[in-house]
């Protein structure tokens, strides 16, 4: 079980900004870390920004789990995480986040 990822964003007018994330790409290669990191942060604006406000969902992203939580306010939670990891804890996260 693995976490890489949890994200903070603001769905807006203009778009979808990013304003804090955590990344742990300890486990690929010294030379992917910087790709998959661009990865991790296109993915959480995509699925933040197609995500409806007061919406939760998980979504399959290549090997890995997307999990959003749009309040009603327009602030969202994205955490990335491997397909082993707890939805339930998951949104349970992103709930105190």
């Amino acid at each position: 079980m693995r976490l890489y990822s949890l994200s903070v964003l603001y769905k807006g007018d203009p778009g979808t900004r990013l304003l804090k994330a955590a990344y742990d790409v300890s486990t690929f290669n010294f030379f992917q870390r910087s790709s998959v990191q661009e990865f991790m942060t296109f993915t959480s604006q995509l699925i933040a920004e197609r995500s409806e406000p007061g919406s939760r969902a998980s979504v399959k992203e290549q090997e890995y789990l997307c999990h959003v939580y749009v309040r009603g306010d327009g602030l969202a939670g994205v955490l990335i995480a491997d397909n082993e990891y707890p939805p339930r804890v998951c949104f349970t996260l992103l709930d105190k986040v």
